[in-house]
């Protein structure tokens, strides 16, 4: 069980082996909070970018692996962020929406997939990080993740067989086709899965991997003489598939557990999460809840001297195992080592977070609750068309689909409004084709992230971000979202030594100062080298560095965040960068 803090649990399990980098990754998820997504490159950055809370360190990290990551999440669970970050803008192309796999049933899978590279070695590594968590900010519940580690090698691995369906499954379940160069990249990956020969966690003999809800893919085994159950959300159905006969103990949460019937827990030893049992995460001392609350989902089953442990998205419902895509990772044991008394033990499990159930009076679900998810997971599952407009001297964005809303929608009211500007809503019809235009934009208004706001008779609201087919993106709007993130000269100088990979290195750029170091405001040495070192190793990236000056010096506030000489040094850059590229071309 591990405290869920997304910036340093997250990135941690993800931070590239010494002397490797990332060359691929794929993520499934239930719900994807935007400005969350935007921390975890920082795990694929240098040591100085980890721990980062600085939006040019962030802007740079998200482009530096935007076209290596892939994040696949259930279309409608996409939360609106707070504040229409231009940040934002570099996620366009990484986060994928995705269909229900049938109705009443979620993409509800919880895993990285990636691969590392050296740079002087053919050999190549992987890791698969399978979790319970979403890709949130949710810091106050209890969770629980396993990362394997493995070499990728040229035979066939049998039990890699269920992820590869998974994310293959999950590619046929977008709602928008992925880009083509993506598709490939993501099925080189696929196929090196296959290969991967994991090493074994400590006191582990044998390995399974479970894809629950993928065609051809079968449940796990539970049958055995005592079982132990721990998932928030729990049924009678659910359990009687995870706790056959009722023979062991089940942890969930106060509210899905007077919600089942009476006699349902008849047999077994019942827990809660006991609230003041709770430890701070490392903020808490800055506003940070307590972990108090539960999203693990962990399964033990006991039979001889054997214990086998699953672990992963499934709930202990029959959604989860009737129909909804999961991901179980299975560990094979000894009772010693994997069984329930040691899960549950003070000392080596999470015995001391616990205290008995205590039956309480059953807080029903509003259906009209389910009934307004279930339409803005309807909604979002509709593919949209984002077209770019010349309009006077401004830009504007035409909102369509060639298929029509659910008619469900009838009787509630749903708009759209654009991520970058919200309050500026279009009414969308029930039983219709969305049409709608947003007009008055600049260039950094424009985007493919739309939020879709549905609101019922009683007053009741539901938003999420979906993803549009954006047509006739403006040349330069990249450009133009750096340049007003990179608004000073000390940022200026930070997006240099990030942008030429050396934020490992970034003493190149400092004066020494109080307080460790401050950043120099003067085209000195430090300077010059970083440029020269980019012309031989990195010349791709002052390319990006000549876009960005040339829109710098086209206005007079945009030329007083250029350091002090710096136009001087760059013409003379410039200059041997354009040479060096004339002579690459001939």
């Amino acid at each position: 069980m591990l405290p869920p803090d997304a910036r340093t649990v997250l990135t941690d399990v993800l931070r590239p082996p010494p002397g490797t980098m990332l060359d691929r990754a794929v993520a499934l998820t239930y719900s994807v909070d935007l400005e969350s997504a935007l921390v975890v490159p920082l795990a694929f950055a240098g040591q100085v970018l980890r721990e980062s809370g600085d939006p040019v360190a962030v802007m740079e990290a998200v482009r530096g692996c935007a076209d290596r990551v892939d994040v696949f999440c259930q279309a409608g669970q996409i939360t609106v962020p707070r504040r229409g970050a231009d940040l934002l803008a570099f996620l366009e192309p990484v986060v994928h929406p995705v269909r229900r796999p049938r109705p009443g049933h979620l993409f509800h899978p919880k895993l990285w997939v990636l691969r590392f590279r050296t740079d002087t070695s053919e050999v190549a590594y992987a890791r698969l990080i399978i979790l319970s968590r979403n890709l949130t900010d949710d810091r106050t519940s209890w969770d629980v993740c396993l990362r394997l580690d493995g070499v990728i090698g040229k035979r066939a691995v049998p039990i890699n067989e269920p992820v590869a369906n998974l994310i293959e499954r999950t590619l046929e379940l977008c709602v928008m086709p992925v880009d083509e160069q993506r598709r490939r990249g993501i099925e080189a990956l696929v196929d090196d899965l296959r290969h991967v020969d994991w090493e074994r966690p400590e006191g582990v003999r044998a390995l399974a991997f479970h894809a629950l809800g993928v065609p051809g893919e079968s449940l796990p085994d539970f049958n055995g003489t005592r079982h132990l159950a721990v998932a928030p959300f729990c049924n009678d159905k659910g359990l009687d598939i995870t706790v056959p006969n009722r023979g062991g103990t089940i942890v969930s949460c106060q509210a899905d557990l007077d919600r089942l019937p009476d006699g349902a827990l008849d047999g077994v030893t019942v827990f809660v999460i006991n609230e003041l049992a709770g430890i701070p995460s490392e903020e808490a001392g800055q506003g940070q809840s307590v972990l108090t609350g539960l999203h693990a989902k962990l399964y033990v089953v006991e039979s001889g001297h054997t214990a086998r442990v699953l672990l992963g998205s499934a709930n202990a419902t029959d959604a989860a195992f009737g129909g909804n895509v999961e991901i179980l990772v299975e560990l094979t044991g000894t009772k010693g080592n994997l069984g329930i008394d040691a899960m549950l033990s003070a000392d080596r499990g999470f015995g001391a977070i616990l205290e008995p159930y205590d039956r309480g009076v059953p807080k029903e679900e509003d259906p009209d609750d389910l009934t307004l998810a279930d339409l803005v997971r309807d909604i979002a599952a509709v593919p949209l068309t984002a077209a770019v407009e010349r309009a006077d001297d401004a830009l504007a964005i035409r909102l369509s689909s060639q298929l029509p809303l659910p008619a469900t929608a009838e009787g509630f009211r749903v708009t759209a409004e654009l991520v970058t500007r919200q309050g500026d809503a279009v009414t969308l019809v029930a039983g219709a084709p969305v049409a709608g235009v947003f007009s008055g934009l600049a260039v950094v208004d424009v985007t493919p992230f739309v939020v879709i706001i549905a609101g019922d008779l009683r007053g009741e609201k539901l938003s999420t971000v979906v993803c549009a087919q954006l047509v006739g993106d403006p040349a330069g709007r990249f450009d133009e979202v750096i340049a007003r993130q990179v608004d000073t000269p000390e940022k200026f100088l930070r997006f240099l030594a990030l942008l030429l990979g050396l934020a490992g290195d970034a003493t190149a750029v400092l004066g020494e100062g109080s307080g460790g170091g401050t950043w120099v405001t003067r085209a000195g040495p430090g300077i010059l080298e970083l440029l020269l070192r980019g012309l031989v190793d990195r010349p791709a990236q002052l390319d990006d560095l000549s876009r960005l000056v040339e829109r710098l010096n086209s206005t007079e506030q945009g030329r007083k965040v250029l350091p002090d000489g710096f136009a001087e040094l760059w013409q003379i850059i410039d200059a041997v960068r354009r040479e060096l590229a004339s002579e690459g071309a001939s």
